[in-house]
């Protein structure tokens, strides 16, 4: 990430992390490392940050069959400016990243206390699936898309 939108990043991730705690107190947090995030989307309003969404390599490829797992990771949008197609852009833009670099599929994960970012994902075309690692059953709904 480029120097000058490092600080702008953290104040939106400080935000994320404060609205998501209060849903989720002791909940799974999954961060990914620099090394997984290939990609991150940030829209900006002026100097403020006021979405985001990354595009992340989920761990190393399957022994049996080679294959990787990529996932959407860390969409949020800022309270103050939802309802302005800033989720359904940050997927796009995400989407559009993965097929560039020739993924086929994307994943993601949301949780059970999350029904509009629910809601969202059924309306852009994404379909649920059973959990994934290391995400628990008791509190996600997941998704996958298709790129091809």
């Amino acid at each position: 990430m480029d120097a000058d939108l490092a600080p702008r990043y953290a104040a939106l991730r400080a935000e994320r992390a404060r609205l998501f705690a209060a849903r989720a107190p002791g909940g799974l947090q999954v961060v990914p490392t620099a090394e997984e995030v290939l990609v991150t989307w940030l829209a900006l309003v002026g100097d403020e940050p006021v979405a985001t969404a990354s595009l992340r390599r989920l761990g190393t490829p399957d022994a049996a069959t080679d294959a990787v797992t990529y996932e959407v990771k860390r969409l949020f949008v800022r309270p103050a400016h939802r309802r302005r197609g800033l989720a359904a852009a940050a997927l796009t833009a995400v989407e559009g990243s993965a097929r560039e670099r020739g993924i086929g599929e994307l994943r993601l994960q949301t949780g059970v206390l999350q029904p509009e970012a629910v809601a969202l994902y059924e309306r852009e075309g994404w379909r649920r699936i059973p959990p994934y690692p290391p995400y628990p059953p008791e509190s996600s709904v997941c998704f996958v898309r298709s790129l091809r």
